[in-house]
């Protein structure tokens, strides 16, 4: 496979990027971006590549379609790429519930548009080529802030255009509302879609979905928005740290997590206070900091 630019698209509705020791990494969905890092295969066949929020892992090429920084800005400059915004989303051969299945895509995948709504179905293209229908319900317009088109350099893919476009409290609602459409949701280890999502994929997917890229693991990184607060100033969609586990709080001492313990075993609520539905006693005194988009740090 020839990559020309070293830039490539998601072409398979999910795949999963890996370590280097075979251990899943992260999940990504079609019509993503990623860069090619080295012309290079593991002993598994994967090459390493760069994810266009700055995640690393090494993939399947056979599930990626080389593209031109030049397709990626036309992508942008043509407003027709949306984004799924339903749990899942089937791509159908005519605007109707009965037609034939073609494949079914997951919160998060971006789909061209090729045409205006027709009985309630938006004619899409995606990043494989397949075209058919999907409900215009179950699409959305990409709220860009991330930069997802942007190229040049090597930090194309960390571009926050605009952090303060959106008000703290709208952006506050918006993300724990995000968040809240993963409920029920299995755990998955290294999930970021419908299917399945882990802990910081819930809540980097709430905010990417939102605009903002945050880091994609349970961690804070410089050069990412989220910054170490006061315990005591969090607010509702702010995330809770503890070694290897994030969360986002929702107010009232109540949060939203995806878990793997066998109890919940998904994106479910809970509680920081003893006695509270939801709480966990064994997680007791292991949070150990909470982090905040807000007050904006200037960069």
């Amino acid at each position: 496979m020839e990559y020309g630019s070293g830039l490539a698209l998601v072409k398979v509705p999910e795949a999963f990027l890996y370590e280097e020791d075979g251990t899943i990494a992260d999940e990504v969905l079609s019509g993503w971006a990623v860069r090619l890092l080295e012309a290079r295969q593991d002993r598994n066949g994967r090459v390493p590549v760069e994810t266009y929020y700055g995640y690393r892992g090494w993939i399947d090429p056979g599930v990626l379609k080389p593209v031109t920084a030049r397709e990626l800005i036309r992508r942008e400059t043509s407003g027709d790429a949306l984004v799924v915004r339903k749990r899942m989303a089937d791509l159908l051969a005519a605007p109707k519930v009965q037609g034939a299945l073609l494949a079914t895509y997951s919160r998060g995948s971006i789909l061209e548009k090729t045409g205006e709504e027709k009985a309630g179905y938006l004619p899409v293209r995606a990043a494989d080529g397949k075209t058919g229908y999907l409900a215009a319900s179950s699409l959305m317009a990409r709220r860009d802030s991330d930069g997802y088109f942007n190229q040049g350099g090597d930090d194309w893919f960390l571009h926050q255009k605009n952090l303060t476009a959106i008000p703290e409290e709208t952006l506050r609602k918006q993300v724990v509302e995000m968040a809240e459409s993963y409920l029920g949701v299995q755990y998955r280890w290294g999930g970021t879609s419908g299917a399945g999502i882990d802990c910081s994929g819930l809540v980097s997917m709430a905010y990417r979905l939102c605009g903002i890229l945050i880091y994609r693991d349970a961690q804070i990184r410089p050069e990412y928005p989220i910054h170490e607060i006061p315990w005591e100033d969090k607010k509702p969609g702010d995330l809770l740290f503890m070694k290897g586990h994030v969360a986002m709080y929702l107010g009232e001492g109540r949060y939203l997590h995806s878990t793997g313990y066998a109890r919940d075993f998904g994106c479910v609520y809970a509680s920081l206070v003893p006695g509270a539905p939801g709480y966990r006693e064994d997680l007791d005194g292991k949070w150990e900091k909470a982090g905040s988009l807000y007050p904006l740090a200037s960069k």
